[in-house]
C-alpha cells in the first residue's frame, strides 16, 4: 500500500551525494575538541572545589576560640557555596517534553508510519521512537531522553508540525523529512547533545539567578563576622562566570560552524530521495505557510472573544492556502529559470523566518549545496494529509489543544464553517481601501476636523469632482514618499537584528548605526516617521474629510457621516489613553528602580498610583456605551467593543502586593493586549469611513 504513497525517487544519484566533506569532517573534530575541553575545564574545577571542601573540614584551626571558630565555619560554608554553585546547574538537563504534542501510535496511521520507515530504509537513518505531531509549520528530531543520550545510543522522537503538512505537497513533505532524517543519520547530532547540556550548565552558572543566589546575598547582608567568607567568595564566582562565558561564546562558535555543515549534509539526504527542487521549494513556501497558519490562529483568537469557535481550525487554514494558491502558483511560474535546472527561487542571502529554519544557512546558499549537481526528480503534488489515518480526529483533536494552550479559553459555542468564514473575510474587508490610499491611515492616528470646520471648509472647497480626489490622492504620493524611505530602513534594522540580512548597517540622515547601536538606530527613525506624521498631513486629513463631508452633505448623508466621524475621534481617544497609561506605569517602575534603596511606603504609593490608573481604563471602557455605536465588522454591539478592547469587558481590579503575587505581570501582559486590540479597532473604524467615503463618491458617480 505504501507504494502508491510514496512519491517518485530520483533515477540515479551519484553514492558520493550525501558523502560527509572534510570540511564538515574538520569542524565536527574541532567542536568535539571543544566539548571535550569544556569537560575537561569543569571536571577540574568540580574536583578542586570538592577538595576544598574537604581541605576546610580537615585542616587544623589551631587553638579554639570565637575567631577560629568563625574562621573554620566561615572556610567550610564558603567552600561548600562554591562546590554547589558549580554543582547545582547539572540538575537543570531536563528531557524536554512539550505540551503542545500529540502522539501518533502506529495502528491508527498506518501509512504514515509506512511512509517514515520507508524514508528510513531509503536514507539508511535509524527509525523514530516515537512520532509526533504540534500545531505549528516546523519539524524536528530531539532525544528521547537528554540524560541517556550522553552515554547510550537512545533513540530518536519525531515531530512533525500539522501546519507544514498544510502548506507542502507529498514531494516537498518527502524532502523536508528526510532532511530530518539526514540528521537522524548523522553522528554528530550527539555533538549537539553534548554542547545542548554543556550550555544549559554554562548559561545557568553564569546568567541564571536562584536560590543560592538569593542565598549569598542574604549571608552577604548579616554581621561582617559571619558575612566575611561571602565577601571572600563573591570575587571568585565572579571570575568563574567570566571565564566559563568566554569559553561559552568559544563553544558556540564551534557548534555554529558544524551545525551549518549538518545542515548542508542533511539537505543533500533530502536531495537523494527528493531530487533538487523538492527542499528548496519546501524552503520558499514556508514562509507563506507560517503567514497563513498564524492568519487562522489570530482569527480562531478574536473570534474567541465572541464566544465562536470552530472544531477544526486546519480545515480554514486549508481555505486560506487555496485562497492564495493562484498568486502562489503564479510567483512560481515568474521566477527566473535556473541554469542548473529547474527554478532559481533564491537570489541573495536571504535566512528564512521559519523558526525551524531560522538559525539554518542562506536560503540561496543553500539552494546552491542542493543543486550542485542538479538532480531531477517527478514531483508529486498530493496533499500528505492522505498518509494520515482518520486526519479530522487529529486536527479536532489539536484545534483543542491550541484553544485551550493558545488562547486560554475552553470551546463552548461552535460555528459552521460558512460563519468562521464570514468572520475572516470581514476582518480584511477593507484593506484594499487602505492601499487605495497608499496605506497612509495604517501607522498614523488621522486628525478628523470638528463639525464647524467640516462645514466651514466644505463649503469654502464647494462640491469636489474626480479632480479634487485625483489631487489628493497625488499630494499623498508626496507626503508618504518620505515615510516610506524611512520605513524601508526600519524593515531594514529589524533584519539586521534577526540575522536576516546580509547587510551589518545602515545610514540615514548622515548617520551610521551597525548592531551595537541598532536600538538607537530603530528609535531615531521611528521618532522621525512620527515627526512627518504630525507636521506634514494636518491640512491633507481637513482636505480629505472636508472633500467627502461635502459629498455627503449634497447626498442628505451628512448626520450619518458625522457619526461615524465621531465615534472614530472616541476610539482614538480611548486608544491614545490606554498607550499613554501603559507608558506612565513602565516609567514610574523603571523610575523607582532606578532609585535604588526604596522604602515599603514608596511601594505602596506607587502600587496605589498603578491600582488607580487601571480602575480609571475601566471607567474609560465603560463610557463607550454613553456614546452612539455604530457597527463594525465582527464588533457589532458596545458590549462586543468593550470586549474587543480587553478581554472580558473590563481589566482585571488587581488585589493585595501586585509586585509579589503577579498581579503587574498581568496587569503589563493585559495592556499589551489591549493596545493591540485598540489598534485592530481603530482600524474597522477607518475601513468602515472609507468604504462610507467610497459610497459617496459612487453615488455622485466620481469614479
Amino acid at each position: 500500500m505504501i507504494a502508491s504513497f510514496y512519491p517518485s525517487s530520483p533515477v540515479t544519484t551519484d553514492k558520493k551525494l550525501t558523502s560527509l566533506t572534510p570540511s564538515y569532517q574538520f569542524k565536527a573534530f574541532l567542536a568535539i575538541l571543544s566539548i571535550l575541553l569544556f569537560f575537561v575545564l569543569y571536571t577540574a574545577l568540580v574536583v578542586s572545589l570538592g577538595f576544598l571542601v574537604y581541605y576546610a573540614v580537615i585542616y587544623d584551626m589551631g587553638s579554639v576560640n570565637k575567631l577560629t571558630i568563625l574562621m573554620k565555619a566561615g572556610a567550610i560554608a564558603g567552600a561548600a557555596m562554591l562546590f554547589a554553585f558549580t554543582l547545582k546547574f547539572i540538575f537543570k538537563l531536563k528531557n524536554n517534553k512539550p505540551a503542545n504534542r500529540i502522539k501518533l501510535e502506529k495502528g491508527d496511521h498506518p501509512d504514515l508510519w509506512a511512509f517514515i520507515n520507508q524514508i528510513c530504509k531509503e536514507t539508511g537513518a535509524p527509525k523514530p521512537r516515537h512520532i509526533y505531531v504540534d500545531p505549528d509549520v516546523n519539524a524536528y528530531v530531539s532525544y528521547s531522553n537528554m540524560w541517556l543520550s550522553l552515554f547510550l545510543p537512545v533513540r530518536k522522537d519525531l515531530t512533525i508540525g500539522m501546519g507544514l503538512v498544510d502548506c507542502l505537497n507529498l514531494s516537498e513533505f518527502k524532502a523536508v523529512i528526510s532532511h530530518e532524517f539526514g540528521h537522524f543519520a548523522q553522528r554528530s547530532m550527539k555533538i549537539g547533545s553534548y554542547i545542548i547540556s554543556a550550555n544549559t550548565v554554562i548559561h545557568g552558572m553564569i546568567y541564571s539567578r536562584d536560590k543560592w543566589d538569593d542565598l549569598l546575598d542574604q549571608w552577604r547582608s548579616s554581621d561582617i563576622r559571619l558575612s566575611a567568607a561571602a565577601w571572600v567568595i563573591t570575587p571568585v564566582i565572579w571570575i568563574i562566570r567570566q571565564v566559563l562565558a568566554l569559553f561559552y561564546q568559544f563553544l558556540n562558535i564551534m557548534y555554529s560552524q558544524l551545525s551549518r555543515e549538518m545542515e548542508f549534509n542533511a539537505d543533500k539526504v533530502a536531495v537523494s530521495t527528493s531530487g533538487s527542487d523538492a527542499i528548496i521549494s519546501a524552503l520558499w513556501k514556508l514562509d507563506n505557510g507560517v503567514a497563513k497558519w498564524n492568519g487562522t490562529v489570530n482569527s480562531a483568537y478574536l473570534a474567541s472573544q465572541k464566544e465562536n469557535f470552530v472544531k477544526n481550525l486546519y480545515h480554514h487554514n486549508a481555505l486560506a492556502i487555496s485562497r492564495d494558491s493562484e498568486k502562489q502558483q503564479d510567483l512560481i511560474r515568474n521566477l527566473p529559470s535556473d541554469p542548473r535546472g529547474g527554478k532559481q527561487y533564491f537570489s541573495t542571502s536571504d535566512v528564512s523566518k521559519v523558526s525551524m529554519y531560522a538559525s539554518h544557512p542562506p536560503n540561496d546558499k543553500r539552494e546552491d549545496n542542493a543543486k550542485f549537481p542538479y538532480v531531477h526528480c517527478e514531483e508529486d503534488a498530493r496533499t500528505p494529509w492522505i498518509l494520515f489515518g482518520e486526519k479530522d480526529r487529529v486536527q479536532e483533536e489539536m484545534t483543542r489543544l491550541i484553544y485551550e494552550q493558545y488562547i486560554n479559553k475552553q470551546p463552548k459555542n461552535f460555528v459552521t464553517t460558512e460563519i468562521f468564514e464570514a468572520f475572516i473575510q470581514a476582518e480584511t474587508a477593507d484593506e484594499a481601501l487602505s492601499k487605495e490610499y497608499a496605506d497612509t491611515f495604517k501607522n498614523r492616528f488621522v486628525e478628523i476636523p470638528e463639525k464647524e470646520v467640516l462645514a466651514s471648509e466644505s463649503q469654502r472647497l464647494g462640491i469636489p469632482d474626480k479632480t479634487v480626489f485625483d489631487k489628493l490622492k497625488d499630494e499623498l504620493k508626496l507626503l508618504m514618499q518620505p515615510i516610506n524611505e524611512l520605513e524601508e530602513l526600519m524593515l531594514k534594522a529589524q533584519q539586521i537584528a534577526e540575522g536576516t540580512s546580509k547587510e551589518k548597517a545602515f545610514s540615514v540622515h548622515g548617520l551610521t548605526y551597525n548592531k551595537k547601536n541598532l536600538q538607537q538606530g530603530y528609535e531615531y527613525l521611528v521618532n522621525q516617521r512620527e515627526k512627518l506624521y504630525n507636521e506634514t498631513f494636518k491640512a491633507w486629513d481637513s482636505s480629505f474629510f472636508s472633500s467627502h463631508y461635502a459629498l455627503a452633505v449634497k447626498a442628505g448623508h451628512n448626520q450619518e457621516l458625522l457619526k461615524y466621524y465621531e465615534q472614530h475621534r472616541v476610539l482614538v481617544n480611548l486608544y491614545k489613553t490606554i498607550s499613554n497609561t501603559k507608558a506612565k506605569i513602565y516609567q514610574k517602575v523603571n523610575d523607582a528602580q532606578a532609585q535604588g534603596e526604596i522604602t515599603q511606603g514608596m511601594i505602596n504609593a506607587l502600587q496605589h498610583t498603578i491600582k488607580q490608573s487601571v480602575a480609571a481604563l475601566n471607567e474609560d471602557i465603560l463610557n463607550l456605551a454613553d456614546h452612539d455605536f455604530v457597527p463594525l465588522p465582527n464588533i457589532e454591539t458596545v458590549d462586543e467593543l468593550q470586549k474587543a478592547i480587553v478581554d472580558g469587558g473590563s481589566f482585571k481590579l488587581e488585589t493585595g502586593n501586585i509586585f509579589e503575587n503577579g498581579g503587574f505581570d498581568r496587569i503589563a501582559n493585559t495592556l499589551e493586549n489591549a493596545v493591540v486590540h485598540c489598534q485592530r479597532v481603530e482600524q474597522k473604524s477607518i475601513g468602515i469611513l472609507l468604504k462610507f467615503h467610497k459610497e459617496l463618491q459612487e453615488k455622485a458617480k466620481i469614479t
